[in-house]
């Protein structure tokens, strides 16, 4: 039963969501009003469309829903970007009800971070914001879904060409690598599958021999590492990103390999591999993000690379590869196990450009010579 009362001059009334939650609002001027307003709240909350949320900040409700389906679920680097994500709406939307916002000031926020942020992160922040509004929606404490329209502005990423290597470059990195790894250098032997595989370094690192098929010549990613605090397996970065793919004769002869030396020296060592990691070394750990850098730095330093890139870059060679020969989007989208098509022309939208000029001219030639 809803409670009424009078603050000063005013009318009030409180309605109890549960033992410990309630919602009271005040203000009105007739003991009628009062009754009516509670009377109506506690109709919502008898078909259950009344929630402990009802009229919370849009930055709280932000904040709540990343703590609840974000926090501890995804690896630290992503959950940092959701907690830099929240403090920009508590920055810009601090005291305003979720209710409350509009898509002109949502738009207006938006095209004020873009002014100091590349248009992939302004698209990012974005992007966390439309699915909580999702979820708000679903929950009924929205009708209108504020992302809707906006436009995303911003620079363009700077310098595109720095994140992936030359064919000629790729080539003679493959070759060193070939040639010089070991279970005492593993994080060679880490730079040619990311090469060649295109996958993430914590997938690399999260790699177990039980998902190397060696007779379909074939690797299975299911799961990620934490190499950043060790705290061990976790799961990959989108549910898209469990994917099999297949791998080159010489990555499966490297595997092989790998795996007998492991065997061999482990044996000796007295050490069983519990965790039956692929790519640990010869002191039984997995190499940290800083050294497989390191070590990819020296390399491209010997070869006179021109652009000195990260293991992720090795993803970007991966792709930009495959997008050069012609292979299809749809094809290397599923092979670097982005959640749609659309994220991988996004990402590597400077490349299919160059591909589809080279395209337009031999459409032309071929239709002009018939």
């Amino acid at each position: 039963m809803a409670q009424i009362f009078k603050r000063g001059n005013v009318w009030a009334y409180r309605v109890w969501i549960d033992s410990k939650h309630s919602k009271s609002k005040g203000g009105f001027k007739r003991k009628l009003d009062a009754q009516r307003a509670a009377t109506e709240l506690e109709d919502k909350k008898n078909k259950n469309l009344l929630s402990v949320n009802e009229g919370i900040s849009f930055p709280d409700y932000f904040q709540d829903w990343i703590n609840t389906y974000k926090i501890g679920r995804l690896d630290r680097t992503t959950e940092s970007k959701y907690s830099s994500a929240s403090r920009v709406i508590n920055n810009y939307f601090s005291g305003i009800a979720l209710k409350d916002v509009t898509t002109a000031q949502y738009q207006k926020m938006l095209d004020e971070y873009a002014k100091h942020h590349a248009k992939d992160t302004t698209r990012r922040l974005n992007s966390y914001v439309k699915k909580s509004v999702k979820y708000a929606i679903n929950d009924g404490l929205l009708f209108r879904d504020f992302t809707f329209g906006v436009i995303i502005d911003g620079a363009e990423s700077k310098d595109e060409s720095l994140k992936f290597l030359e064919l000629n470059e790729a080539e003679q990195l493959k070759r060193i690598c070939l040639g010089t790894w070991s279970i005492l250098s593993v994080t060679r032997a880490e730079i040619l599958f990311g090469l060649l595989t295109g996958c993430r370094y914590g997938e690399v690192t999260g790699l177990t021999w039980d998902c190397v098929d060696f007779k379909n010549n074939t690797a299975t990613i299911n799961k990620s590492y934490d190499y950043v605090s060790r705290s061990g397996f976790k799961p990959t970065k989108t549910e898209s990103s469990n994917r099999t793919i297949s791998i080159t004769k010489a990555t499966a002869t490297m595997l092989k390999e790998l795996q007998l030396q492991q065997k061999k020296l482990y044996l000796k060592q007295g050490f069983d591999n519990p965790s039956n990691q692929v790519f640990i070394n010869n002191r039984h750990q997995v190499p940290s993000s800083n050294a497989v850098n390191k070590t990819l730095a020296s390399i491209l330093k010997e070869i006179d690379a021109n652009n000195i890139i990260t293991f992720h870059g090795l993803r970007h060679t991966h792709a930009s590869m495959l997008i050069a020969q012609g292979i299809s989007i749809d094809y290397i989208s599923e092979r670097l196990g982005h959640s749609n098509v659309t994220m991988t022309y996004r990402v590597y939208a400077h490349l299919l450009k160059e591909t589809r000029e080279k395209e337009d001219e031999s459409a032309i030639l071929f239709l002009s010579n018939l």
